[in-house]
């Protein structure tokens, strides 16, 4: 019996460290399929203007219209999240684009320059927006 417990101990480590050794090798090389899609702004352009029509609602540099989008407050996975899944009502879903294109798009809207003033920088705007939730709050 005494044997029978060596082997089935001795069995355990080595299964132990097989785990571990698949784990690493799987954790240092993730399935493609995970990976975090990269984005191309040159490509994002064109989808942005012409193919989603995206500047209908937020200018062509991004920050006119319904909502600013520059300077950006999305992470690429949080924009491409809402993107395909908008709950705002003004926005509308586009579930079946890719995260590739909503990546380029995403890399695209990162290179433009914004040209407005934070809303912070900006003593009567950022003025009216406290009162307006100061009063929202009562």
């Amino acid at each position: 019996m005494t044997h029978h417990r060596k082997f089935r101990g001795s069995l355990s480590a080595g299964l132990t460290l097989i785990g571990a050794l698949v784990a690493a090798v799987l954790s240092a090389h993730p399935p493609a399929g995970n990976a975090p899609v990269v984005g191309n702004p040159a490509r994002g352009q064109p989808l942005f203007s012409d193919t989603f029509n995206c500047y209908a609602c937020h200018g062509f540099d991004a920050q006119s219209g319904e909502r600013r989008l520059v300077p950006i407050n999305y992470t690429q996975e949080g924009f491409i999240t809402f993107v395909q899944s908008s709950p705002l009502p003004n926005m509308p879903a586009f579930p079946d684009a890719s995260a590739q294109d909503l990546a380029d798009i995403y890399a695209y809207i990162r290179t433009i320059p914004a040209d407005a003033p934070a809303v912070n920088d900006v003593p009567l705007l950022r003025d009216i927006l406290e009162r307006k939730t100061r009063a929202a709050a009562q």
